[in-house]
C-alpha cells in the first residue's frame, strides 16, 4: 500500500497542467454529500459479492500481474480513502490498454453518480475529488485528440462505438461529468483548441439519417459538453481563426443539407440545427474579440462567406422557426465582415464617383477606391455571380447581407435615422454589389446569347437583384432630398432601370413563347422579376422611371397576357398580382404628386397603344391581350386605387380632369374608326376593349369625381363638352333605334355591320351607355350645387327640369317630359323602346355574353324609374290640389292622360327590370359566384348576384310600380338565398357589414341577401309588410318538409282543431335513452330551420299587423305540433336536433307575443284581441307539449338536453306573462272606464273573451297543480303570476285602478282567479317542504296565511321554527350536482316572488314564516356562493338568479314607514349581497366594470344553452338591482347601515381587504364595496337621505384612493391571454382600478352634493400620471411572462383618466388650480403616451392607429375644458399648450412625434389651447422654446389657428 505523501506526488506528476489548491478532506467530503443522483443507467444495479468482484477483474488490463487486478477491482466498488489515487495511477499505466481505461474510467463515472456519501461512513479520500475531475478532464480530451489525429493520419471514416474514439459515447459521457460537476464545484478547467478538431472530426463525418438510442445519446451528450466549454467555462485555450474555420465549414454544410431537404423536424435535423447554433454562436464571440486581420478576412470571405450566404438565404426565407439559428448567423457574418475594425474601409469606397455627371452631360473620368482586403468581398461576390448556376442560394442571399451591413452601421453609429454622408457611404457599398449584377445582364444584352439556359440565368440575376433592392428600400438607405451624391445616386438607379427594361425587351424577343422548352422555365417567373424591380425602383425614386408612363403600362399589358394565358392551370399565376401591385403603386404615387391624369390617361393611351401592337397577331392571341386588358382593369384593387385617387383631385382640377377625359374619349373613337387589317378578329378586339376597358377607366373616373358648390359650373361646362363629344354618334341611334342601327355602328367603326355575323358590337353599346349613364349622374349632382340661375341654365342645357326647379316652379314644369336621352337629342325616343331595339340586335350575335350590356339597360331603367316616380308623384300631387280647389277638370284630364303614360312607361320599365328575376329562381347551387362590381367584368355566372345587389339596393324605386307576383318571389329568392346560409345572427352580420371598407370587397348573393334583410329600411316597404309573412310561412314549410316527410302533406299555414290535437296528446311508454347521431345534411337543414327562426326573432315588429301575427303564431304552433308528434312516435331517432328546434320554435314564439304586445299596449289595444287569436290560442298546448317533452327526455343525461328543457320551460313561461298581461290589459278596459280620453271604448263582446281565456288558463293550471307539480307546471304558475303583477303594476301607471275589480266580492272572475292563486300558493308550499325542507311542514300551512307581512318579530334563521332545511343539498346545488333541483328551486324562488309582490297588490294572503324560510334559503345560497373556492357552474348562476329576484322583492316591500325585516336581517343580507357581487367581479376578471359600463341582457331567461359569460352578468345585474332596491327605499337608519357596511369593506376591515401597496392586490370585498358605492351614488335620493350619508360617502372616497395607491403598478395593464370565466382568488387588480376611477369622476361630478376637499382634487390629480407612467415604461421594454399587455383596457382607463381630469376642472376649478402642477404634469403623461402609437418596436407595447385616435378625441375634451376655464387658470393655459409643442416635434420620451392621425383628433383641442393663451403667453413660449423645430410647430399651429378656428366677429 502506497503512503499518503507519495500518492500526493504521484497526483502532481500526473497533472500536467497546476489544479487550484487542494482543500482539507472535510470539506470534500461535505461537498460530496451534495451530489445528487444523475444517471438512471446504474440506479437499479445490484452490488457483486468480493469474489466475483475478483474474478471480474480479470478483464481489466492485459497485464497478468495480481496487483493490477486488485487495483481495477477495488476501484470500482470499495468506498475506501485510496479509489482516487488507484484511478489515477490505473489510467497513467503505460501497459494497460485504452478499452480498458475508457471502462474503468466509465464505471468510475458510473459510480460516482449512483452513490450518496455519508458522514458517518465515507472515510476521507487520499486524493481530492477536485483534483481527480482536473486529470479526468485532461485525459478524456487527450483521448479523445488522439483519435482524432489518428482517423486524420489513416484517412478513414470512423466507426460508432470504437472504444477510446471520438465516436464513443462513453468518452463523452465522461467529459460531461467532468465539465458538470466542475461547474458545481467551481473547480477551472482548461480545454486544448485542438478538441474543435474533434468537433470538425464528428460533424464531417455525420450523416442526414435516422438516428438509433446509442447515435442519440452520444451526439445529445456531445452537445451537451460544447454548450457547458463556452457556456461555463470560459471556452477553449490558444484558440485561432484557421481552427474555427475548419469546423465551421462542415458545420454549415451539414446545416445546410438539412434546411434544404426538409429535415429539421426529424432528430437527426435537430441535432444538426442545434450544433450549428452551439458552434456558431461561440464563434461570433470569438470574431467580436479577435477581429481577423487582412489574411483572415481574405480566409473567412473565402471559405465561409459562400455558406453563410446559403445558410442565411434558406433560414430568411423558410417557414420553420428558426430564430436563434438566423440570429447566430447574422451575429457571424456581422463579426467577421463588419466588424468596427474593418468599417471604415467599407465607409471610403468612393464607389459613385465614376456615376457623376460633368456640366456636358458625360460621366466624369474617375477611380473607385478600395483598399486591398475590403477588395476580396467584392471579388468573392462577382464570381458568386459568374458561377450563379452553383452558387444560386448564395446570390439570393446578398440581399440580407446588405441589410445586415445596414445594420451594423446603424448600431455602430447608435443611429436611428441615417445621416446625409453615412447613407452615400452605404449607397457605395449598394454599388460594389450591384456592379457584377449589371455586368451579368450586359451579357445577356449582346446579340450572340443563346437561348438556352437564359431564362433560368435571368431569372437567377433578377432575383438577387430585387433582394438587394429591397433591402436597400426598407431600410430608406436612399433618400431623394438628402442625396449629397451630386446626382451619382440617381444616375445609377436610372442605369439600373435601364438594363432591367431592355433587358425585358431582349426576353421578350428571345423567348416569344410562354415556356422554355429545354428547361420548362416559365417566363412568367422572369417577368415577374421585372415587374418587381420596376416596383422596388419607383419606391425608392419614382424620378428613376422616368415620364414616360405608357411603355410602363404597355409593358404590364404585355406580361399581363402570360398571366390570362396561366389562369387555367392549377398553379395560380403569380405576375397579375405583381402587375396589380405595380400599377396602384404607380397610381397612388402620382395621386400624392397631384399628377393624376398623368398616370390614368396614360394607361388609356397604352391601351390602345397595346392593342394597335397585335397586327399580326392570331385571333387567339387578340382574344388573349383583350382578357389582360380585362384582366387588369377589371381587378378591384387597380380600381380602388385608381377610385381614391381620382376622389383626391383638387376641386379646381377637377373641370381640368373632366377635358382631359373629353381628349381621350374623343382620341378613342378616331382610334376606333381605324381598323388593323378590317378582319373580324381585328374589329371585335377593338370593340371589346374599347367597351370592357377604356369603358371602366371612364366611368370610373366619372363615378369618382367630386363635386362641390366650388367647382359645380366648370364641371357642367366640362361634361357638356363631353357629352358634345359622344353626342353626333348616339344621336343617330336615338332618332330612330329600330331603323338606324346599322348606321350607329358604322359611324362609330367606320365599318358596315349589315347582314354579317360574328361581330361583337354589344361591347360599342355599352360604352356609349355606360359614358352617358355616368356623364348623366354627374351632371346632375352638379346642378344641385349651383346657384339657382346657373342651375336653370343648366338644367336647359340637358332640358332636365328635376332638378334645377323646386316648388311652384317645378310644379308648372310636371307637364314636360323631356325624357332620358333629351341631352342627346330632343325630342328623346322612349328607353324602353331602345332597350329591346338593343335586345334584339345584340341576342343575333351568336355564342357572345351580353351579361355587362344586359346590366347597364337594367341601371338605366332605374335611372329612368327615378324621373318616373317624381312624375307620378307630381302628377298625384296637382290633380288632387285642383280637386280641392276646384279648378277646371280639363286641366285635370289632361294630367290624368299624361299620369297614364307616365305609369305605363313605369310598368314596362319595372316589368322589364323584374323579367330578370327568373335567372336567380333557379340558380340555388351558384348562390355562391360572386361578383367585385366590375361591370365590364360580368358574366353569366356573377350577372345573377350583380343583379341582385343591384335590385336590393333600389328596393323603393321598382317597387312602386312592380307586379305583386313579382313581389313575392322577390321576397321568395330573399328569403331562400340567406336564410339557410346565415352563420350568426343579423345583428352580429350587420356590424361585421358596416366594418367593410372599399370596394375590394367581393359579394355573393348570400351577402347580399343577409345585408337587406338586416337593414330595418326593408320591412317599411309596403309590399313587404303585405307579403312577407305569407311568403315566410311558404318558407319556412318548404323548410322544413323534407324533416317530416312520410307521404303527408305538412300545412303550416292552417289552424288545426287543438281540442282534438290535445286529446291526442299520450305519454308515450317509452322514453328516448338511445340518440342516434344524424347526418350531415340533417344537421344543415335543422341549422337552416333556426337560423330562419332566429330571423323571425329579429326582425322588427313594429310594422306587423293582427293578420300577419296571427299568420306567424299559427305556422310556429303548427311546427310545435308536428315536432312534438314525431319526438313522441316510435320511428323518431333526430331527438337532440327535434328538441333544438322545438325550443327556437318557442323562443321565436315568444319573442313575437312579448314584441307585438308591447307594441301595442301603448297604441291600439284593439288589436291586442289577436294576442290570444280571438280566444282560440292554445295555451293547454304549451304546458302540456312541455311535460311530454320533459317525459321523453327523462333518462337523457346529456346536459345540452337539459339545458334546452329549462330554457324551454323559461320561455314558457314568459309567453304566459305575456298572455296573461295583454289579454288581461284589454279586458280591465271594459272593466274600468279609463279616464284620459284619448283611449277608444272596446267591444264587450271582446272584453268577455279575453277575460274567459284568462279563467280558462287559470283553470287548466290549477288541475295541473293539484296532480302533478314538475318544473314545467312550475314555470307556467311563474308567467301566471307575474302575469297579473305586471297588469296591476301597468295599469297603475297609467292611472287605472285594477285594484279596486280584486276588491270586489261575489265577482265570479275574480273568485276564481283569488282561488287559482290560493291553489298555486299552497302547492308551492308543498314543493319546499317537499324539496328543502326536513321535516313536515305543519307551521307553513293554509292556516298561516296573513294579508299583511310582518317579519319584525320573527328572527330569521332562529331554530325556534321546528322546520330544518337541508344545507348539504343546497350546497350540493351550488356544485352543480343536481340540474333539475337547480332549476325547480329557481322557479320556486321567482313564484313567490311573484306571490310576495301580489300580496302588496292586492292582498292576496301568504305565510310569513314561509318568506322567513325562503330568506334563509336565500341567505344560505349567497353565503355558499361567496366562499365557494371552485370555479362555480353554470346553472348556479342561474339559481342564484331565483334567489336575486326574490330579494328585489323583498327589498320593495321595505319603506321609511314600515321596515318589515329586523334590522340584523336586513344588515346581514346587504352583506352577503356585497360579498356575491364581489364573488361575479372576481368571476369576471377584466370585463368586470361598473353598472354604467357593462351590456346588461335584454331577456330575463336563459337561452338555449347556460353561457358562462352570459349566465353570469345577468345574476351580477340581478344582484345590483336587489341591492338598489335595498338602500333605495327603507328608512335613514338602515341606509345608514348599508353605507358603513359598504365604507367597512372598502378600508378592508372585512375578511380579505387590501394587500401590499404598489402592485399588490385586494379581496372580493373590497371590489364588491366600489362597485355598491356606485349604485348607492345613483339609488339614494332625497335630502334627508342624502344628508345622512353624505360623510361616509365622502370618507368612502378617501378609501378609493388608498385601494389605487396599493394597486397601481405595471401588473394591472397585463392580462392572461388564455383567461376566461373561472375561479379567480382576488379581483382582477387592473378593473378595479378602473371602477375607483369611475366611482371618483362620479362623485366629482356631483359636487352640489358632495364637495371634495382639496387634498381630495389633489390625490385625484396625480392618478393618470402615477397609472400611465408604467404604460411609457411598458413601451420602452417589453416583459417576456406568459402574460401579454392588454392594449384595450389601457385605452379604456386612458378614457376614465381622461373624464375624471376633465370632470374636476369643470367641477373644483379653485381646487384644480391650487394643484395645477400636478394636473399638468398628469396631462403631459397622457400627452406621453400618444406616442406609442408611432412605436414600431418588435413586442413593445404599443397602440393601433384607431385606438390612438380614441385616445386623442378623450385628451381633446380636456384642452377644450382649459379653454373653458381660463379666466380660472390665467397664464398657466401655455404649460399645456408648449408641452404638446414639445411632444408633437419629437422631444417627448419616446421620440417619435404624434401621427398626423392622432393629431387631427387632439388638433381641436390644441386651437382651444391658443384661444386660451393671451398674446403675451405666446410670446413667452415662443422665447422659451428658441430656435428649431418646435418654434416652427407654434408658428404652424398659429397660422392653422387664424384659418380655421378663430372667431373673427363674421358669420
Amino acid at each position: 500500500m502506497l503512503k499518503p505523501f507519495k500518492a500526493q506526488n504521484l497526483l502532481n506528476m500526473a497533472d500536467y497542467q497546476s489544479p487550484r489548491a487542494e482543500k482539507s478532506s472535510n470539506s470534500a467530503m461535505k461537498r460530496k454529500n451534495k451530489r445528487k443522483l444523475q444517471d438512471s443507467e446504474n440506479k437499479h444495479k445490484d452490488k457483486a459479492s468480493k469474489s466475483s468482484r475478483i474474478d471480474h477483474s480479470d478483464d481489466l488490463v492485459n497485464e497478468p500481474v495480481e496487483e493490477n487486478k486488485e487495483t481495477t477491482t477495488e476501484l470500482l466498488e470499495d468506498a475506501t480513502s485510496w479509489r482516487n489515487l488507484q484511478l489515477v495511477m490505473s489510467l497513467q499505466k503505460k501497459n494497460l490498454n485504452i478499452e480498458k481505461k475508457v471502462e474503468l474510467a466509465y464505471k468510475f463515472v458510473n459510480l460516482s453518480f449512483s452513490e450518496v456519501a455519508d458522514d458517518t461512513t465515507q472515510p476521507p479520500e487520499a486524493v481530492s475529488f477536485e483534483r481527480v475531475i482536473v486529470f479526468l478532464n485532461n485525459w478524456v480530451q487527450s483521448t479523445l485528440i488522439s483519435s482524432e489525429k489518428e482517423i486524420r493520419a489513416s484517412r478513414l471514416t470512423p466507426q460508432f462505438g470504437v472504444s477510446g474514439s471520438c465516436l464513443d459515447y462513453r468518452c463523452w459521457k465522461i467529459f460531461k461529468f467532468c465539465l458538470e460537476d466542475g461547474m458545481k464545484l467551481h473547480v477551472s478547467l482548461s480545454f486544448s483548441k485542438d478538441i474543435l478538431k474533434v468537433i470538425h472530426c464528428i460533424a464531417k463525418n455525420t450523416k442526414n439519417k435516422d438516428m438509433n438510442d446509442n447515435e442519440l445519446i452520444l451526439y445529445n451528450t456531445m452537445l451537451d459538453c460544447i454548450s457547458l466549454i463556452f457556456t461555463s467555462h470560459g471556452g477553449v485555450s490558444n484558440e485561432n481563426l484557421d481552427l474555427w474555420i475548419l469546423l465551421i465549414g462542415p458545420v454549415l454544410d451539414l446545416a445546410l443539407k438539412v434546411i434544404t431537404n426538409k429535415l429539421s423536424d426529424t432528430i437527426s435535423g435537430t441535432v444538426v440545427i442545434n450544433l450549428t447554433c452551439l458552434v456558431l454562436d461561440p464563434f461570433a464571440k470569438f470574431l467580436r474579440l479577435h477581429p481577423n486581420r487582412k489574411n483572415g478576412f481574405q480566409d473567412f470571405v473565402d471559405k465561409l462567406l459562400e455558406p453563410l450566404l446559403c445558410l442565411l438565404h434558406v433560414v430568411h426565407s423558410s417557414d420553420l422557426a428558426m430564430s436563434k439559428l438566423l440570429k447566430v448567423i447574422e451575429e457571424v457574418l456581422s463579426q467577421g465582415l463588419f466588424h468596427p475594425s474593418h468599417i471604415d474601409g467599407f465607409l471610403s469606397l468612393q464607389s459613385l464617383s465614376k456615376y457623376k455627371l460633368s456640366d456636358d452631360g458625360k460621366p466624369k473620368d474617375s477611380k473607385t477606391v478600395i483598399r486591398s482586403y475590403h477588395r476580396h468581398l467584392f471579388d468573392k461576390l462577382g464570381r458568386i455571380v459568374v458561377d450563379k448556376k452553383a452558387k444560386t442560394l448564395a446570390l439570393f442571399g446578398e440581399g440580407e447581407l446588405f441589410r445586415l451591413y445596414v445594420n451594423c452601421i446603424k448600431r455602430q453609429e447608435g443611429l436611428d435615422a441615417l445621416s446625409a454622408e453615412i447613407r452615400k457611404s452605404l449607397f457605395d457599398f449598394f454599388v460594389q454589389m450591384m456592379e457584377p449584377l449589371l455586368s451579368d445582364i450586359d451579357n445577356y444584352l449582346q446579340d450572340e446569347v443563346e437561348i438556352g439556359q437564359v431564362l433560368e440565368d435571368v431569372h437567377c440575376t433578377l432575383k438577387s437583384f430585387n433582394s438587394i433592392l429591397i433591402s436597400l428600400m426598407q431600410e430608406k438607405v436612399y433618400s431623394r432630398v438628402d442625396d449629397t451624391s451630386e446626382g451619382a445616386c440617381a444616375n445609377f438607379l436610372k442605369l439600373v432601370c435601364d438594363k432591367v427594361t431592355l433587358l425585358s425587351t431582349k426576353i421578350d424577343q428571345l423567348v416569344p413563347s410562354t415556356f422554355d422548352a429545354d428547361s420548362e422555365t416559365c417566363k412568367e417567373l422572369v417577368a415577374k422579376d421585372v415587374i418587381s424591380c420596376l416596383d422596388y425602383l419607383l419606391e425608392i425614386d419614382y424620378e428613376v422611371l422616368g415620364n414616360d408612363l405608357e411603355s410602363l403600362w404597355l409593358l404590364m399589358f404585355s406580361y399581363g397576357t402570360l398571366g390570362h394565358s396561366l389562369t387555367n392551370l392549377q398553379d395560380k399565376p403569380l405576375i397579375i398580382p405583381k402587375i396589380l401591385h405595380l400599377g396602384c403603386h404607380m397610381v397612388n404615387l402620382y395621386s400624392e404628386l397631384r399628377q393624376v391624369g398623368t398616370s390614368v390617361f396614360a394607361l388609356c393611351k397604352a391601351i390602345r397603344r397595346f392593342v394597335s401592337s397585335a397586327r399580326d397577331t392570331e385571333a387567339n392571341h387578340a382574344e388573349s391581350l383583350a382578357k389582360s386588358i380585362q384582366l387588369i382593369l377589371c381587378s378591384p384593387e387597380l380600381r380602388l386605387s385608381i377610385h381614391n385617387a381620382v376622389k383626391s383631385i383638387p376641386e379646381g382640377q377637377v373641370g381640368l380632369c373632366i377635358k382631359d377625359l373629353t381628349t381621350d374619349v374623343s382620341e378613342s373613337l378616331e382610334w376606333m374608326k381605324g381598323t388593323l387589317d378590317n378582319s373580324h378578329h381585328d374589329v371585335n378586339l377593338k370593340a371589346e376593349v374599347l367597351g370592357s376597358g377604356l369603358s371602366e377607366v371612364y366611368t370610373l373616373i366619372l363615378d369618382s369625381l367630386m363635386v362641390t358648390t366650388g367647382n359645380s359650373s366648370l364641371v357642367g361646362v366640362s361634361l357638356n363638352a363631353l357629352v358634345t363629344v359622344v353626342s353626333p354618334s348616339m344621336s343617330v341611334l336615338l332618332s330612330q333605334p329600330e331603323d338606324r342601327v346599322d348606321e350607329f355602328l358604322y359611324k362609330v367603326s367606320g365599318r358596315k355591320f349589315s347582314n354579317e355575323a360574328g361581330y361583337q358590337y354589344h361591347w360599342i353599346f355599352l360604352f356609349f351607355f355606360r359614358l352617358y349613364m355616368s356623364s348623366r349622374s354627374l351632371y346632375r349632382q352638379a346642378i344641385t350645387l349651383t346657384p339657382p340661375t346657373t342651375s336653370k341654365k343648366m338644367s336647359e342645357v340637358m332640358r332636365d327640369s328635376f332638378t334645377a326647379y323646386s316648388g311652384n316652379d317645378w310644379l308648372e314644369k310636371t307637364e314636360k317630359d323631356e325624357g332620358y336621352f333629351s341631352w342627346i337629342v330632343q325630342p328623346s325616343v322612349s328607353l324602353l323602346l331602345v332597350i329591346e331595339t338593343v335586345s334584339d340586335v345584340c341576342s343575333k350575335e351568336s355564342m357572345t355574353d351580353l351579361s355587362p350590356l344586359t346590366y347597364v339597360l337594367n341601371a338605366m331603367a332605374l335611372q329612368r324609374l327615378v324621373d318616373l316616380n317624381r312624375l307620378v308623384n307630381s302628377f298625384e300631387f296637382v290633380i288632387k290640389r285642383n280637386e280641392a280647389e276646384g279648378i277646371d277638370g280639363k286641366q285635370n284630364k289632361r294630367l290624368a292622360k299624361r299620369l297614364s303614360k307616365v305609369s305605363e312607361e313605369a310598368t314596362g320599365l319595372a316589368s322589364y327590370i323584374m323579367g330578370h328575376l327568373s335567372l336567380l329562381n333557379n340558380i340555388q347551387p351558384n348562390y355562391e359566384d360572386g361578383w367585385d362590381f366590375a361591370v365590364s367584368a360580368i358574366d353569366k355566372k356573377s350577372f345573377p348576384c350583380a343583379f341582385w345587389c343591384m335590385i336590393c339596393q333600389n328596393i323603393d324605386i321598382w317597387s312602386a310600380h312592380s307586379a305583386k307576383k313579382k313581389e313575392k318571389k322577390f321576397l321568395s329568392i330573399l328569403l331562400q338565398s340567406s336564410l339557410p346560409y346565415v352563420k350568426s345572427n343579423l345583428k352580429q352580420f350587420e356590424e361585421e357589414n358596416a366594418g367593410e371598407g372599399g370596394n375590394l370587397k367581393t359579394v355573393t348573393i348570400q351577402e347580399i341577401s343577409l345585408e337587406l334583410l338586416s337593414n330595418t329600411m326593408l320591412y317599411e316597404e309596403k309590399f313587404v309588410q303585405r307579403h312577407m309573412a305569407s311568403r315566410f310561412c311558404s318558407f319556412l314549410q318548404e323548410l322544413v318538409s323534407p324533416l317530416f316527410s312520410d307521404g303527408v302533406d305538412i300545412d303550416l299555414q292552417v289552424g288545426p282543431n287543438w281540442p282534438d290535437v290535445l286529446s291526442s296528446l299520450k305519454v308515450p311508454s317509452v322514453v328516448a335513452n338511445n340518440i342516434k347521431e344524424v347526418n350531415d345534411h340533417s344537421s344543415q337543414m335543422y341549422t337552416a330551420c333556426q337560423s330562419s327562426l332566429d330571423f323571425l326573432c329579429w326582425m322588427p315588429k313594429r310594422w306587423i299587423s293582427s293578420k300577419s301575427f296571427s299568420l306567424y303564431a299559427t305556422c310556429i304552433l303548427n311546427l310545435e305540433r308536428v315536432i312534438v308528434g314525431t319526438l313522441l312516435g316510435d320511428k323518431c331517432t333526430d331527438h337532440h336536433e327535434l328538441l333544438s328546434l322545438l325550443h327556437y320554435c318557442r323562443k321565436t314564439l315568444k319573442h313575437l307575443i312579448v314584441t307585438f304586445c308591447e307594441e301595442n299596449i301603448s297604441t291600439n289595444q284593439d288589436s291586442l284581441t289577436a294576442l290570444h287569436l280571438k280566444g282560440k290560442f292554445p295555451a293547454l298546448w304549451l304546458l302540456k307539449s312541455l311535460l311530454l317533452i320533459q317525459h321523453v327526455f327523462s333518462k337523457d343525461e346529456n346536459t345540452q338536453a337539459k339545458s334546452l328543457i329549462f330554457s324551454l320551460t323559461d320561455h314558457t313561461s314568459y309567453i304566459f306573462l305575456t298572455l296573461i298581461k295583454g289579454t288581461l290589459i284589454h279586458a280591465s278596459h271594459s272593466l274600468i272606464p279609463s279616464k284620459d280620453p284619448s283611449v277608444p271604448a272596446f267591444d264587450q263582446e271582446d272584453s268577455n273573451l279575453s277575460t274567459n281565456f284568462i279563467i280558462h288558463m287559470a283553470d287548466s293550471l290549477k288541475d295541473h297543480a293539484e296532480t302533478v307539480m314538475a318544473t314545467s307546471v312550475l314555470g307556467c304558475f311563474q308567467g301566471f303570476l307575474w302575469g297579473l303583477s305586471s297588469t296591476l303594476s301597468h295599469m297603475d301607471t297609467h292611472n287605472i285602478n285594477l285594484k279596486t275589480v280584486f276588491s270586489r266580492r261575489n265577482f265570479e272572475p275574480v273568485d276564481k282567479l283569488r282561488l287559482c292563486i290560493n291553489t298555486y300558493t299552497a302547492s308551492i308550499t308543498k314543493s319546499l317542504c317537499e324539496l328543502v325542507l326536513k321535516d313536515s311542514c305543519v307551521e307553513l300551512s293554509s292556516d298561516g296565511y296573513e294579508k299583511r307581512l310582518n317579519l319584525e318579530n320573527l328572527e330569521v334563521g332562529s331554530t325556534d321554527i321546528n322546520i330544518n332545511i337541508n344545507h348539504t343539498f343546497l350546497q350540493s346545488l351550488l356544485e352543480g350536482e343536481n340540474i333539475e333541483a337547480s332549476m325547480f328551486l329557481r322557479h320556486l324562488l321567482i313564484s313567490y316572488s311573484a306571490i310576495l309582490k301580489l300580496n302588496s297588490q292586492i292582498k292576496t294572503p301568504l305565510s310569513s314564516k314561509l318568506v322567513a324560510k325562503f330568506i334563509e334559503i336565500s341567505e344560505l345560497l349567497l353565503s355558499g356562493f361567496s366562499k365557494n373556492s371552485k370555479t362555480p357552474s353554470d346553472v348556479t348562476f342561474v339559481l342564484l338568479d331565483g334567489v336575486g329576484k326574490f330579494l328585489e322583492e323583498l327589498g320593495n316591500r321595505l319603506s321609511s314607514s314600515n321596515p318589515t325585516l329586523p334590522a340584523k336581517v336586513y344588515e346581514r343580507l346587504i352583506d352577503l349581497q356585497l360579498k356575491a357581487i364581489g364573488k361575479c367581479i372576481c368571476l369576471q376578471g377584466k370585463g368586470a366594470g361598473l353598472e354604467s359600463h357593462e351590456t346588461e341582457s335584454s331577456t330575463k331567461t336563459t337561452n338555449g344553452s347556460f353561457s358562462a359569460l352570459s349566465c353570469l352578468d345577468e345574476l351580477k345585474r340581478r344582484l345590483r338591482v336587489s341591492f338598489k332596491v335595498f338602500v333605495g327605499k327603507p328608512s335613514e337608519v338602515y341606509i345608514s347601515s348599508a353605507v358603513r357596511s359598504i365604507k367597512r369593506a372598502l378600508v378592508g376591515r372585512q375578511e380579505g381587504g387590501i394587500g401590499s401597496s404598489g402592485g399588490g392586490n385586494v379581496s372580493l370585498v373590497v371590489a364588491a364595496g366600489i362597485d355598491c358605492l356606485d349604485l348607492v351614488l345613483e339609488a339614494i335620493t332625497g335630502r334627508k337621505s342624502l344628508n345622512t350619508v353624505k360623510s361616509d360617502i365622502l370618507g368612502s372616497v378617501c378609501c378609493l384612493f388608498n385601494i389605487i395607491l396599493h394597486l397601481e403598478g405595471p401588473q394591472i395593464f397585463y392580462r392572461d391571454p388564455g383567461s376566461s370565466v373561472g375561479y379567480s382568488g382576488d379581483p382582477d387588480p387592473g378593473s378595479v382600478v378602473g371602477m375607483c376611477i369611475e366611482v371618483v369622476t362620479k362623485v366629482s361630478g356631483k359636487h352640489a352634493l358632495y364637495q371634495m376637499d382639496s387634498c381630495y382634487v389633489a390625490q385625484a390629480l396625480t392618478i393618470p400620471a402615477t397609472l400611465f407612467q408604467n404604460v411609457l415604461q411598458a413601451s420602452r421594454r417589453f416583459s417576456n411572462t406568459n402574460e401579454v399587455l392588454d392594449g384595450e383596457y389601457s385605452i379604456e382607463l386612458y378614457a376614465a383618466c381622461c373624464r375624471m381630469l376633465h370632470t374636476l376642472l369643470r367641477h373644483h376649478k379653485r381646487e384644480s388650480l391650487q394643484h395645477i402642477a400636478l394636473l399638468e404634469a398628469s396631462v403631459s403623461v397622457l400627452l406621453h403616451c400618444l406616442e406609442m402609437v408611432n412605436n414600431d418596436q418588435k413586442g413593445s407595447f404599443v397602440w393601433g392607429l384607431q385606438e390612438g385616435v380614441k385616445c386623442g378625441a378623450f385628451l381633446r375634451r380636456i384642452y377644450e375644458e382649459i379653454r373653458q376655464q381660463k379666466d380660472v387658470i390665467g397664464q398657466d393655459c401655455r404649460l399645456f399648450l408648449s408641452t404638446y409643442i414639445m411632444v408633437f416635434s419629437g422631444y417627448g420620451p419616446l421620440k417619435v412625434g404624434i401621427r398626423r392621425e392622432i393629431d387631427e383628433a387632439l388638433r381641436p383641442g390644441v386651437y382651444a389651447l391658443i384661444d386660451a393663451c393671451s398674446p403675451d403667453d405666446l410670446q413667452y413660449i415662443h422665447t422659451v422654446l428658441g430656435e428649431g423645430p418646435c418654434r416652427n410647430t407654434l408658428a404652424n399651429l398659429q397660422h392653422d389657428y387664424k384659418l380655421n378656428f378663430q372667431y373673427e366677429g363674421k358669420v
